[in-house]
């Protein structure tokens, strides 16, 4: 192989592995982005939540409970855990499960059947 030092990796085989396209590894002007598996309006929600925890909850012990709560509530989301995603979401704050964004994600889940607001 041939390197003329540009990170050129098309068509370079390793190993019987080919790589074509423009596959990126280091670049000076590469854009990367990661995907979380969830869409924009769950995406929008889960900030929504975020968001009301901010605002409503005053007790720093208390807001970093939850906010770790709704993160275990994404985890489980992307990972297809339903159980899960009923376990921390119940562990929200009531006032956090009942405002809107808290009821608004929850249908969007499909678990605001499973609660007991």
């Amino acid at each position: 192989m041939f390197n003329d030092n540009s990170r050129n990796m098309n068509n370079a085989n390793f190993q019987g592995a080919t790589l074509n396209g423009n596959p990126n590894f280091q670049s000076d002007n590469n854009n990367q982005s990661f995907q979380s598996g969830l869409n924009n309006e769950t995406e929008e929600l889960f900030a929504k939540v975020l968001e009301e925890i901010k605002r409503t909850i005053q007790n720093p012990d208390e807001q970093q409970d939850n906010i770790e709560d709704l993160n275990k509530v994404k985890e489980a989301v992307v990972s297809g855990k339903k159980e899960r995603i009923v376990k921390f979401f119940s562990r929200l704050g009531k006032g956090i499960q009942i405002s809107s964004a808290g009821v608004a994600l929850a249908k969007n889940l499909g678990i605001l059947a499973l609660l007991s607001l």
